[in-house]
Parts: C-alpha cells; sequence; structure tokens
C-alpha cells in the first residue's frame, strides 16, 4: 500500500456540508492580526486536504454574512490570488496595515507569516 505524500497527512475527519463549512469559518476566524494561512492549509487543517476549491468558495461566499478575515488566506505561494481591480489592492492594503511585508515579487514570507495553530485550533 503507497502511503500519502507528507503534505497530505494529517487529522481524517468525515464532515457534513455544513459541518465542513462551520470548521473552515471556525479556522478562517482563529488567523490572528499579521499572520496568513493559504487555502490547502485550512483544507488540511479539516483533515479533506483535497477540498482545497471548497475553502475558496466557503471564503468567498461566507465572508462578508460571517465577517471573516478573508484578506488573510493567500495562495501557496504566499502571493494574493485576487486579480488586481477585483480585489487585489484592497487584500495587499489590509495585510500592510497588520505588519504583513511584501516583497518585491508582491510575495509574502510564508516562513515569516504563515499561522501556526494551536492545538485548539486543530480539529
Amino acid at each position: 500500500m503507497k502511503k500519502r505524500p507528507a503534505a497530505q497527512t494529517g487529522p481524517l475527519h468525515v464532515f457534513s456540508d455544513r459541518d465542513f463549512t462551520s470548521e473552515v469559518i471556525r479556522l478562517i476566524k482563529s488567523i490572528p492580526r499579521g499572520k496568513v494561512a493559504t487555502y490547502g492549509q485550512i483544507a488540511f487543517l479539516t483533515g479533506l486536504y483535497p477540498s482545497v476549491r471548497r475553502v475558496v468558495w466557503i471564503l468567498h461566499s461566507c465572508s462578508k454574512k460571517e465577517g471573516l478575515p478573508w484578506h488573510r488566506v493567500v495562495n501557496r505561494q504566499g502571493a494574493i490570488s485576487l486579480k488586481p481591480g477585483a480585489g487585489y489592492e484592497k487584500q495587499k492594503e489590509m495585510l500592510k496595515r497588520e505588519g504583513v511585508v511584501f516583497d518585491e515579487r508582491d510575495r509574502i514570507d510564508l516562513e515569516r507569516y504563515l499561522w501556526e495553530p494551536d492545538e485548539e485550533d486543530i480539529v
């Protein structure tokens, strides 16, 4: 039997759609000021790593209603996924106001700013 790659190991949980959405919302709300998480990290922490697109959809559809700190979620390269003119500038400004620094390629140093949740933040 093949082992799963290290990036895909972690807690394995079975969630209903509603439970999964609630868990993603809970995790995003846990990201502190001045830190970021990646879409894949949020999916991984739920134990459903292949569901990155669901995390994106939840972030898009629930941010306003749930008051999510949507600006703290970036892609795996430490870059903002939104396009210029479609929220990119707003997300970057919000992160900069929290002390997050961007490099010359407009990327965030994930070794410095990636959120490392405490045990109680993880399912």
